[in-house]
């Protein structure tokens, strides 16, 4: 042997080392993985479950989250609704059957083929931990195909509704003093509420299956320590140690839509006014609809007796988001149900809410809703938003026209005469949709003037306070009717500033000291 070949020979690895070098490696893995386990891992809090209520009862499901969205466990969904599973493991698929109807769904693969009909799902169903996940959206699309009933989840409530049962949402609110309290639940669809004590608590029972309820945290406070979900279709509200008694209402809001209110009252209070200025009560208004008809209290005609407020967006239209995540509709709602509170309690108006919870209304129907009720003014709340985050500030706006549109307001200024059964004619004036706002413009405009004057002595407002645009929510509008901005979401200090109770209540002081100088102007007796 040559001595390269000697050298090569002599670092060649023997059979030891290679054996010794092989269980250090192993050694090592088992260490790393030894204290990778004996370290803790931080973890989220568990989702709220996700409950289905059908006609067999009710069920909670318990979720995973997997990549930021809700899954469940396919076990548990039928053994919730009665299905029957059957893997085929030569094929890969998993065959879900009710009834005689099947559906076959591959794990990754986000097209199910339900009754022979392909149906697209956003996730597909998943293997986590050995079992088959799936979305609330398989539930809904490819469970309700088999089950052949319409199967909706509420994803606000987390309720999945099977056929056709009653389950009413419920939007809970309150307000709330020294000595008393007062909780607002709205209904809708309508379903008779019921209140009865058991002991330190209030059980509100619905006549429904289940209900859908939106639930207010509960701010410290003598009166009430919590809201929660009761059995079946109820909410128990656990009072707190100076509740004395109680006293509850029902009235109807429109013809889809109950309002239970229940007032809290402390020991040795004697009346209920939580949140109101020290004033007159002033006699309940007319439900939305009604004709609130002659009273003393009531301005003159001419004046201001009846308020629509509009909290834009709502339902699937969220408006503008804000960095941190805050919904346009959420701020909306959030002002209007202040300013709505203001305007009854100090003024004694009838106030009408275009929505009372989170809905979708179009355009036309929100000034419908004020032409219906022939309200005397019409206020839609909104939140900005601009592609520069500094832009910042609150501003109002009343309808722009153009050179058309003043021809048409001409036109319109003309009533048209129609006979009159027996002879002769009637005036009587025909206003055109699109021309409604144009002859309320100088009010409009005076009223925005108002409104820009209140709000800069309270909050921010941005250098072009009072504008004109062709917001179609005004055009429609057959009163005087401005839209005011709030606010910009997009800037992220004040998007923090929106969402802050004291400010939502400096915004609607404004416009209330607005509304009451706009009143004042119209019943002030000519000169």
């Amino acid at each position: 042997m040559s001595g390269a070949g000697r050298c090569r020979e002599a670092r060649r690895p023997t059979l030891e080392w290679l054996v010794v070098r092989r269980l250090a490696v192993l050694l090592c893995v088992a260490l790393t993985l030894a204290v990778a386990s004996s370290v803790p891992v931080a973890q989220g809090p568990s989702p709220a479950p996700i409950t289905i209520v059908s006609p067999q009862g009710r069920r909670s499901l318990t979720v995973t989250t997997v990549n930021g969205g809700d899954y469940l466990s396919l076990d548990d969904v039928a053994a919730a609704l009665g299905l029957t599973l059957r893997d085929d493991r030569v094929t890969g698929t998993t065959t879900v059957a009710a009834g005689g109807r099947t559906a076959v769904l591959t794990p990754e693969r986000n097209v199910v083929s339900a009754q022979g009909r392909l149906v697209s799902l956003a996730a597909p169903p998943l293997r986590q931990d050995g079992r088959l996940v799936v979305t609330p959206e398989f539930v809904t699309r490819v469970v309700g195909v088999l089950l052949e009933r319409r199967v909706d989840f509420r994803r606000a409530g987390r309720l999945f509704v099977i056929g056709d049962l009653r389950v009413p949402r419920v939007v809970v609110r309150g307000e709330f003093a020294a000595s008393a309290a007062q909780i607002t639940f709205d209904i809708a669809p309508a379903a008779e509420p019921t209140v009865t004590r058991a002991g330190s608590e209030l059980v509100v029972t619905f006549a429904a299956d289940a209900v859908d309820a939106a639930v207010p945290t509960v701010p410290a406070n003598p009166l009430l320590q919590s809201i929660r979900p009761g059995e079946g279709a109820s909410l128990v509200l656990a009072t707190g140690p100076r509740f004395q008694s109680h006293r509850a209402s029902v009235q109807p809001i429109d013809a889809g839509t109950t309002r239970l209110v229940i007032d809290l009252v402390a020991a040795g209070a004697d009346t209920l006014t939580p949140g109101a200025p020290a004033a007159p009560a002033p006699p309940p208004p007319p439900a939305a609809g009604a004709d609130p008809g002659p009273a003393p209290s009531l301005p003159p005609p001419g004046g201001v007796r009846t308020v629509v407020i509009d909290p834009g967006h709502g339902g699937e239209a969220n408006g503008t988001e804000g960095p941190g995540g805050t919904l346009e509709k959420t701020v909306t709602l959030q002002v209007s149900r202040r300013l709505k509170t203001l305007l009854e309690g100090r003024l004694g108006l009838r106030v009408i809410l275009t929505r009372e919870d989170d809905r979708t209304l179009d355009q036309d129907e929100r000034a419908a809703i004020a032409n219906n009720n022939r309200a005397d003014l019409f206020v839609s709340i909104h939140a900005n938003a601009a592609v520069r985050p500094t832009v910042k500030g609150a501003e109002v706006y009343y309808l722009s026209v153009d050179r058309a549109s003043l021809e048409s307001r001409r036109a319109i200024q003309q009533p048209d005469a129609l006979p009159q059964l027996g002879g002769g004619t009637r005036a009587i004036e025909l206003i055109l949709w699109e021309t409604a706002q144009l002859r309320h413009l100088e009010q409009s405009a005076t009223f925005a003037a108002l409104v820009e004057s209140a709000l800069r002595g309270k909050v921010e407002m941005s250098p072009r306070p009072v504008q004109q645009a062709p917001f179609r929510v005004l055009v429609g509008a057959n009163m005087p009717a401005v839209l005011v901005e709030v606010g910009y979401l997009s800037h992220p200090e004040e998007e923090k500033t929106l969402t802050s109770a004291a400010h939502q209540d400096k915004v609607a002081l404004a416009v209330f000291e607005a509304i009451s100088a706009f009143r004042g102007r119209l019943e002030k007796p000519a000169q």
